[in-house]
């Protein structure tokens, strides 16, 4: 099954990487430690976060849920929405339409 969404993909991108930020932890999902994010600088850290984002959301078409640094990112199909938790809180919801 794949995530299916009729808003731009673009958008949906952007509003990932914002979501990506508020997880403790998110650069470890590269197997980045702290340091070596932040040695990567500002431009490099926002195109590993929409390579980032491309991958879970591709993954999410197979996997139900898909852990980030300390959070949990999860498909809902039913309600065309991707939720991203941070332990057992939704700290954001990307609609897909």
């Amino acid at each position: 099954m794949a995530v299916r969404y009729k808003r731009e993909y673009d958008h949906i991108i952007g509003e990932m990487v914002d979501a990506l930020k508020h997880l403790e932890g998110y650069f470890e999902f590269l197997g980045l430690g702290s340091k070596e994010w932040d040695d990567l600088g500002e431009e490099i850290q926002d195109e590993c976060l929409k390579t980032m984002s491309h991958d879970i959301i591709y993954g999410l078409g197979t996997e139900p849920v898909i852990y980030v640094g300390r959070g949990s990112i999860k498909y809902e199909p039913d309600l065309a929405q991707i939720r991203i938790f941070d332990g057992d809180s939704a700290v954001y919801v990307v609609r897909l339409s």
